[in-house]
């Protein structure tokens, strides 16, 4: 039986209890008859009951195990593709989750910063006219779309 049962069963039945008392107060003062026996051995009784299931509920509460707050530990950090601002290359970094995040691009060396504000577009495989390298430029909808290639500099327009 979970605590939280064996505490609602407590509960209840102390209800119970009450107004059986009550009844029994009543019926006592009203008519001067005796359920079983006297008022005062019923109370006598309620007060021990009262006592035992305060010790219960004690060390229910004592043997409850605590709850602990999880921490969240990471294991490995976020990779995250972003879209360099000026060759449009794509690439990924690790996320740190720090705003704003300082990148640097493989591709054309330039510094970045992730606001954490994403980006509509499409990502897009380009051959580079130059050397035939085939990379990714993510397409924002800019025209024309400028590109620069990872393998030999080149820079072009789509």
């Amino acid at each position: 039986m979970s605590h939280k049962n064996l505490l609602k069963i407590i509960v209840i039945a102390s209800i119970i209890y009450f107004i059986w008392l009550f009844i029994v107060a009543l019926n006592e003062t009203m008519y001067g008859e005796k359920i079983l026996i006297s008022l005062k051995m019923w109370s006598i009784i309620g007060v021990l009951l009262y006592i035992l299931f305060l010790i219960i509920e004690i060390l229910l509460y004592i043997t409850t195990p605590k709850k602990e707050a999880r921490e969240i530990k990471i294991v490995s950090e976020v990779i995250k593709k972003v879209v360099c601002s000026h060759c449009h290359a794509t690439f990924t970094i690790s996320d740190t989750g720090v705003r704003p995040l300082k990148y640097t691009c493989p591709n054309c060396g330039k510094e970045g910063v992730l606001r954490g504000k994403r980006v509509k577009g499409i990502v897009k495989s380009i051959t580079c006219s130059n050397c035939g390298n085939v990379f990714d430029v993510f397409d924002t909808g800019e025209k024309p779309l400028s590109y620069e290639c990872p393998a030999c500099h080149y820079q072009g327009v789509v």
